[in-house]
């Protein structure tokens, strides 16, 4: 049995990969440990596992009541470039000893540690490199690089020109496509590709509130699930866009639960299993979140994205254009360019037999089991760099921006 401890925080879209890879190993017969923020702990223990509260950093809440104009710089000085993080992951594995570190690729400071660490180490990126890493020169990523070479200092490392710098000599899994990552063609020999990756949810069922009979198309409105995004503005812009046309639509609210008015043609759900619904769906309006819309093009349906102005939304909702799987907008778009961005997906057969092409991709990924092969290998080699077991394309040259 080998010990795998994942270091992570609370952002949302970066916990699904990490359970599901966890999951993985698990049923394989390994040992599991989360370490983290407090707020983490009641999810992570539900689903099974250990979990160890970051001493030092770990009363941090990344959607506590901070000022929005405060915020980027608490979630830089307190996840992503956190100094603490230097020595609360040292104590950690001190409390309770691990044979594999992996780490999530925002949290510079446990990467700084794990870069000097005498034990395997691995980097969890569950979105592409090209969308997750900001440019240095970019407002934010200006930002986060100086904070980091700030506390690699006081580590006594050397300073990096780049974020991914801090992990360009570790193994490191990307759970996504390279079809949705640029960065790809010039990833690095230690990074491997293996797919998307969702946590092991219980069986659930869906049953239709339409009747069997009604067949128009089925449009499915989903928006972020986080704490940090106020949604009801894309909502209701994309229930009216839609209340005119020949449609079902499908709201999945989330949390908070939507208490609007509906059109005639709109049901909402707080929450649907979306393997279920996407199985029978046309077409999905959505924020781009990178969990979102690789289960949508998973079963080939389109996307017509509206990104919140962070993390990789914006660029994933751009490259699902690209690649003309769907259509970017602005995240506040109205209901007029919502309504045309809609009736150009459905009635062109490109932009579905585009989707249909990303999801064989998915298919062929290793996904969660050669994630935990990769992962295996890494703890009998005992070193950071490992070969690569039909683990997912290797890169070549340099990931980065």
């Amino acid at each position: 049995m080998t010990r795998f401890a994942f270091v992570t925080w609370d952002g949302g879209g970066n916990l699904p990969p990490a359970v599901g890879i966890a999951q993985e190993l698990a049923a394989r017969g390994n040992s599991i440990r989360f370490l983290g923020y407090e707020v983490q702990r009641a999810a992570i223990e539900a689903r099974g596992f250990d979990f160890s509260v970051l001493h030092r950093s770990g009363s941090f809440d990344a959607y506590g009541p901070v000022p929005p104009e405060q915020r980027l710089a608490a979630l830089i000085r307190n996840v992503w470039a956190c100094p603490e993080h230097l020595h609360d992951i040292p104590d950690a594995l001190a409390e309770h000893p691990a044979d594999v570190l992996v780490v999530d690729f925002a949290m510079n400071g446990a990467l700084a540690f794990a870069s000097q660490a005498a034990m395997p180490v691995a980097v969890l990126a569950h979105s592409g490199i090209g969308a997750l890493v900001p440019p240095p020169e970019s407002p934010m990523g200006a930002a986060r690089l100086t904070a980091t070479n700030e506390l690699r200092t006081a580590a006594g490392l050397p300073r990096i020109n780049r974020l991914n710098q801090g992990w360009d000599n570790l193994l490191t899994l990307v759970t996504t496509i390279p079809e949705l990552d640029p960065a790809a063609a010039t990833a690095a020999e230690t990074v491997r590709y293996v797919g998307p990756i969702r946590e092991r949810l219980p069986e659930s069922s869906w049953d239709s509130p339409w009747p069997l009979d009604d067949d128009r198309p089925l449009v499915l409105v989903s928006f972020s699930t986080t704490r940090l995004w106020d949604k009801r503005s894309r909502i209701e812009n994309s229930l009216e866009a839609l209340a005119s046309e020949q449609v079902r639509v499908l709201l999945a609210t989330g949390e908070p639960p939507y208490t609007g008015p509906l059109p005639p043609n709109a049901v909402a759900q707080q929450f649907v299993p979306h393997d279920q619904v996407l199985s029978a769906a046309a077409l999905m309006v959505t924020h781009c979140g990178h969990g979102t819309i690789t289960v949508c093009l998973a079963h080939g349906v389109p996307i017509v994205g509206l990104p919140n102005p962070a993390a990789d939304q914006p660029f994933l909702a751009a490259r699902i254009q690209e690649i003309r799987a769907g259509i970017a907008l602005d995240g506040e778009s109205g209901p007029e360019t919502i309504r045309t961005a809609a009736r150009e997906v459905l009635s062109q057969p490109s932009y579905k037999e585009a989707a249909r092409g990303l999801a064989a991709v998915i298919r062929a990924m290793p996904g969660a089991t050669g994630a935990a092969a990769v992962l295996e290998q890494l703890a009998l080699a005992g070193s950071s760099l490992s070969p690569n077991p039909r683990g997912g394309p290797r890169g070549k040259g340099v990931a980065g921006r």
